[in-house]
């Protein structure tokens, strides 16, 4: 037996080194001379797989890495790790485009000066060959992608105050790589927890998922970083709480309104326990449909019948407060009998659908004023062109005085007083104007407030233009 367990020992640990023999660490060298570490490599991953792992490993984008071993040449992306004689332990050399090199090098040197000569912000006098002929729509967007990579480098390195500076100058916090990734995301994989705060404090969205469906929270679970994990966690469940609504709280009983030190139960024969029924008045009880609605009192007939009724052993007999459990009993014993549970249910309907329509009907009320008091404004502000098609109208339907002509003379301005003010208006209209007489009706309607004269503002034009300096008349009464 003893044998045995050391050969299935043995057998475990073969297993364990062939499969530790499977997956390996390399390490890739990047043209800042930073080297950094890549775990779980098999012989089998493609070059392609490799890249979009060094964009979490470097944090250079992964269209800007150009990856060569050994020599020169550029490994392509649809090889694998054992066609290129890659190693355990081997080092790769990774290299950038040159338009990019420099912009890098400042980031990872934590040079907020340097970083910020090289066309983050704007505005700014950095150009290059190619940017001189840019328009101004292109140059913009050249400028938010070096802004862009700056934040990225900075945020997987860990640089505070860079990131900071960036995020003030205007860097897009939400932006992402070809695979999706943001600087959220790359924070997290390094597990610079201060970085992520400073992150989703200017916006950064948790839940941004990069190509393979992966947010910021699985990524740091994956890379191990538990601190960073607990950040977004928490950070995730604050976001959830302000976006809850608080639910209505449920209406207390009355016996929820005091302490556990109020009775709620009577006791009875037999070592039975009988809870008060207290509930609000119209409130439905009883454990059954057909169970009846609560009555307010019972007459001393009823109270026997059901006195009666617990000695044949259908109900239990009512021995301590049965008057006070009588009025508040599950059941009504009496000439007018029990209430259904439909009947109960068609009363409260009917007493919220009376409700409701007393709301509507007040909706509808205060719409009629409302119109009301708008057909009123339009009433009042009638314009000139209205006001005179109806003079006019009155002029016409208006019969013509019976009786000899006016004689000319002071008769023509002083009226007598037995004319009707229909006379009166048609007179004045022909002496002044229709203009003259629709500002003086609007002089006598505002007289409550009578602050400007429009009468008088048309004499003041009168006289200003036209030279002409009229006298006011008045009609006798």
């Amino acid at each position: 037996m003893a044998t045995t367990n050391k050969k299935g020992n043995l057998k475990a640990r073969v297993q364990t080194k062939e499969r530790e023999k499977l997956v390996f660490s390399i390490f890739v060298r990047l043209f800042t001379n930073e080297k950094f570490q890549l775990k779980n490599i098999s012989n089998d991953m493609k070059i392609k797989d490799l890249k979009m792992y060094m964009e979490f490993a470097t944090g250079v984008p992964v269209h800007m890495q150009r990856i060569s071993y050994l020599d020169e040449g550029e490994l392509l992306d649809h090889t694998d790790i054992r066609s290129n004689d890659i190693v355990a332990g081997a080092t790769l050399s990774m290299a950038v485009w040159p338009m990019w090199k420099e912009l890098i090098e400042a980031c990872a040197a934590n040079d907020i000066d340097w970083v910020f000569r090289l066309g983050v912000s704007q505005p700014t006098t950095y150009h290059t060959p190619g940017s001189d002929y840019m328009t101004k729509r292109a140059r913009k967007a050249w400028l938010q992608e070096r802004a862009f990579l700056a934040l990225f480098i900075a945020a997987h390195r860990g640089h505070e105050k860079l990131v900071r500076r960036l995020l003030e100058s205007g860097a897009d916090v939400n932006a992402s790589t070809l695979l999706g990734r943001t600087p959220l995301h790359v924070a997290a994989s390094q597990g610079h927890g201060n970085i992520v705060d400073l992150l989703l404090e200017h916006g950064a969205d948790i839940d941004a998922e990069d190509e393979t469906g992966q947010n910021a929270l699985n990524i740091a679970a994956k890379f191990g970083h538990k601190t960073c994990e607990r950040h977004l966690f928490l950070f995730r469940w604050q976001e959830r709480a302000k976006r809850t609504k608080p639910s209505a709280e449920p209406p207390l009983m009355a016996h929820q309104y005091y302490d556990s030190a109020f009775p709620v139960w009577k006791k009875g024969g037999k070592c039975q326990v009988y809870f008060m029924n207290i509930l609000p008045p119209g409130e439905y009880e009883g454990t059954r449909f057909g169970s009846p609605k609560r009555r307010t009192d019972l007459t001393e007939e009823e109270m026997k019948e059901y006195e009666e009724i617990g000695k044949d052993g259908k109900l239990p007999a009512i021995s301590e407060g049965k008057r006070w459990r009588a009025k508040s009993g599950p059941a009504r014993i009496g000439k007018r009998g029990a209430v259904s549970y439909d009947e109960w249910l068609g009363r409260k309907l009917a007493a919220e659908q009376k409700i409701l329509d007393i709301k509507k009907a007040a909706q509808e009320k205060a719409k009629l004023e409302e119109e009301e008091r708008k057909r009123q404004e339009v009433e009042q502000s009638e314009s000139y062109e209205t006001w005179l098609a109806n003079k006019e109208t009155e002029r016409r339907t208006v019969a013509p005085p019976s009786g000899p002509p006016p004689v000319p003379g002071p008769a023509s301005i002083i009226r007598p007083p037995e004319l009707d003010s229909s006379d009166r208006t048609q007179d004045s209209v022909r002496q002044d104007g229709y203009l003259r007489t629709y500002l003086r009706s609007l002089d006598e309607r505002k007289k409550a407030n009578a602050y400007f004269c429009f009468e008088d503002w048309l004499d003041e034009k009168e006289k200003t233009v036209l030279g002409i300096q009229r006298h006011k008349t008045t009609f006798a009464t």
